[in-house]
């Protein structure tokens, strides 16, 4: 695999969530959202990671991540775009390098997603991650002209164009010294008056785009209810997984189940039980319904009804 960067963009100022705490701070299944970015690329070892942000949230961003070797938080100062966001790092990055540019706020990505952008996109200029959505609404839309690729911003796009239902994922992987001299030719001509990272394409050719098998992986987070409906998929995601596992769940869409709990085999799971924290439950249990469990370990063979 060749050498590669990584950046993260958790600059927004997330007006729609009505919260002082920035967007990328709420939590899914127990984890920020930055972190589940972060993690989702971390075990494909990139030379550093990049998350930029804001000057609002720099230092919260730097006390969640204190943990995570080779991560660093980039300040972008003024809030002028995606492209924008990207030209901060621009003197950090190796020419000759892979760049792999993802949102801060888009939790269900899974690494090996990650694993085969960076698989195809071999001798591309770029790769963009696409998905096709019941609904598109909001989304830029993804507009081939013959070989050439362009992305239209939802704002932007004509009524023909919005009918298009393929749609922009958020997730591209560059070339970065292409990418680099790319971004000194976008302006702020657009609905949004922002630099725009998607403009990069109207300038780009040899672009690939990789159309996504689960379209729910690039869910983005802009409101409460699009963070409940992230919450809803990753809960699934790890209850699906215990079951593999050996756990047994009665009806599991009425079980809380956090990222960081383990629960062993043959173990039985009633309804409205609330899982949160470090909570370690044994093999061969059983959790009545109605218990709520934090950062607790529970023995081998316990029957708590």
């Amino acid at each position: 695999m060749e050498k590669f960067y990584c950046a993260i963009l958790a600059g927004g100022l997330s007006k729609r969530m009505n919260s002082k705490l920035s967007k990328v701070l709420h939590k899914v299944s127990g984890k920020t959202m930055i972190e589940w970015a972060v993690d989702a690329v971390k075990p494909l070892n990139p030379k550093r990671i990049f998350v930029v942000g804001n000057e609002n949230n720099a230092e919260p961003l730097k006390e969640v991540l204190k943990d995570y070797e080779n991560v660093e938080v980039v300040i972008q100062k003024f809030p002028m775009g995606t492209g924008d966001a990207v030209k901060t790092i621009k003197d950090l990055v190796e020419t000759e390098s892979l760049l792999y540019v993802a949102p801060g706020d888009a939790p269900l990505i899974r690494t090996e997603t990650v694993k085969i952008m960076l698989e195809k996109v071999k001798n591309r200029n770029a790769l963009i991650l696409s998905a096709e959505l019941p609904d598109p609404s909001g989304y830029g839309r993804i507009i081939r002209d013959g070989e050439k690729i362009r992305i239209v911003e939802h704002k932007d796009a004509t009524e023909e164009e919005r009918k298009i239902r393929e749609v922009n994922g958020g997730f591209y992987i560059f070339r970065s010294e292409i990418l680099f001299e790319t971004l000194n030719y976008i302006d702020m001509n657009n609905a949004q008056g922002e630099y725009y990272l998607t403009d990069v394409f109207k300038f780009m050719g040899n672009v690939e785009v990789l159309k996504v098998e689960d379209w729910r992986e690039i869910l983005g987070v802009n409101t409460r209810e699009q963070l409940a409906e992230v919450e809803r998929v990753m809960q699934e995601r790890i209850k699906r997984g215990h079951m593999e596992r050996g756990v047994t769940f009665i009806m599991p869409e009425n079980v809380y189940v956090e990222h960081s709990v383990s629960i062993g085999e043959d173990t039985t799971i009633y309804p409205f039980v609330v899982l949160l924290g470090k909570t370690k439950i044994g093999k061969n249990c059983v959790i009545g319904p109605f218990k709520v469990l934090k950062d607790v370990e529970v023995g081998d063979g316990t029957i708590l009804l």
